[in-house]
């Protein structure tokens, strides 16, 4: 029963119970369009004031997690909205193009924290410099909060970055050399692409399917060129939602100790995401350089991140930090050893991904939209494309109608054919009902013919 999820040892207040609710819609716990229980029947069950639930109500409703119609009660929002979007101008811009963390209650938690912090130490000691690999506080911090993804490292192993792009810059530029070659899925996230152009590598593409790279078309690379690294996405994949099973993980560490290969692996995309499989990190530890950041779940202003390499090669990772952008900025990342060490980022996950089942709840009632490739996790979608659309046709007809969509040709390898598909953001709109808007226009296009290069 909804009342079950609902649960507290001691009386709560209307924070603890809204944040209870989006909890168990993030568990799956509470689906779309389950009726809440009444304001005086959960007060009572919970001792607190009829006044106390209300208000957790109305803020849920405010957040768009339930709605409420007199008469009839309040219920799990989901699925379609009634016809506001559709009355929205039809020349109106959605962006499905870019990543947009929505991050609740942000101006609030990051007020208290920079108070406590100017209150318990000198401007110098938040505003100066850093060791190259970070302060060894906050290295002890990173390594503890990465445990929870199956990494079991030292803190002498974990080097602070600006983020997860120089983590990957600092990995790339000291585990290959320019020129080498880089073996990577065969459609990769556009900035790994930037990072390996300008430090003068090579990708090639490997073969993947709906559960990420395949291991014997790794091999037979391997085999037939030079390849001087082994870059990975294991959870929530870049732009196809793959994630890759417990055997292909094995499979390719077992592939980079047979050609003694380092692999770098990034879990960017999976920090919010609950996977039991211990990451390639925890399974050749001595070859694997582990990548995350906490942009995914503070937002992309948070600009930490770390770099976990093998400690006879933590001095040459360094070193890439440090001939880059240097160590990271200390301020950001002594916010972001609080909200770990205070648990402050577990309650930011929740509402994601609360909000992310919500968002696909609205996409799965369309049918064309509905057949994209999702997780529960993830902020966007992989979307295979009728026969009749090429992508970078659907791209341009989506721009036509007010929806910015990615490019497919930045995701691409080398010279590899381009795939029938699109990648969308549906984390990127400011509301559900933007969303509704843009998937209304999209599946349209969908059903339509595309244009002819020789209409005039």
């Amino acid at each position: 029963m909804t009342i079950n999820v609902i649960q507290f040892e001691t009386r709560p207040g209307y924070a603890s119970i809204a944040a209870s609710i989006i909890d168990g819609i993030a568990r799956r716990c509470l689906n779309a369009g389950e009726k809440l229980p009444p304001h005086r029947e959960l007060a009572h069950r919970l001792g607190v004031a009829v006044a106390t639930v209300s208000r957790a109500y109305t803020q849920l409703e405010k957040q768009g997690f339930v709605v409420s119609h007199v008469g009839r009660g309040t219920f799990v929002a989901g699925g379609r909205l009634a016809d506001e979007a559709q009355s929205a101008p039809a020349a109106e811009s959605i962006d499905l193009a870019i990543y947009r963390v929505p991050v609740p209650d942000i101006d609030t938690t990051l007020s208290d924290t920079l108070k406590t912090i100017t209150a318990e130490h000198h401007p110098l000691q938040i505003l100066g410099s850093s060791p190259a690999a970070g302060q060894p506080a906050h290295r002890r911090t990173m390594a503890q909060w990465m445990e929870r993804s199956g990494v079991s490292a030292h803190p002498n192993q974990v080097v602070i970055t600006n983020g997860g792009q120089h983590a990957t810059m600092a990995a790339l530029s000291t585990v290959t050399h320019a020129g080498e070659t880089i073996a990577t899925e065969e459609f990769t996230d556009p900035r790994m692409k930037s990072v390996a152009s300008y430090l003068d590598r090579r990708l090639v593409g490997v073969s993947m399917d709906e559960r990420g790279m395949i291991p014997e078309s790794l091999e037979e690379l391997c085999q037939t060129e030079r390849i001087a690294a082994i870059y990975v996405t294991t959870r929530c994949q870049n732009p196809t939602n793959a994630t890759l099973p417990l055997e292909r993980r094995r499979a390719i560490a077992e592939i980079a100790r047979r050609h003694d290969l380092p692999i770098i692996e990034s879990d960017i995309y999976g920090t919010i995401m609950t996977d039991g499989d211990p990451p390639i990190a925890a399974i050749a530890p001595e070859r694997t350089h582990f990548i995350t950041s906490l942009g995914r779940i503070a937002g992309p202003g948070m600009k930490v991140g770390c770099l976990v390499s093998p400690l006879a090669d933590v001095a040459r990772t360094q070193s890439g930090v440090g001939m880059s952008t240097g160590s990271a900025t200390l301020i950001a990342v002594e916010i972001a050893s609080r909200w770990i060490a205070e648990q402050r980022l577990d309650p930011m996950i929740r509402w994601q991904q609360a909000e992310n089942i919500r968002r696909l709840s609205l996409l799965a009632t369309y049918e064309r939209l509905g057949k994209a490739r999702s997780d529960v996790s993830s902020p966007h979608v992989w979307l295979p494309l009728p026969e009749q659309w090429r992508a970078e046709d659907f791209v341009e007809a989506a721009s036509a109608v007010g929806v910015s969509i990615a490019p497919t040709h930045s995701f691409v390898v080398g010279r590899r054919l381009m795939p029938h598909a699109v990648r969308l953001c549906i984390g990127s709109p400011p509301s559900v009902e933007a969303l509704q808007l843009a998937c209304e226009r999209l599946e349209r296009l969908l059903g339509a013919q595309p244009k002819s290069s020789f209409d005039t």
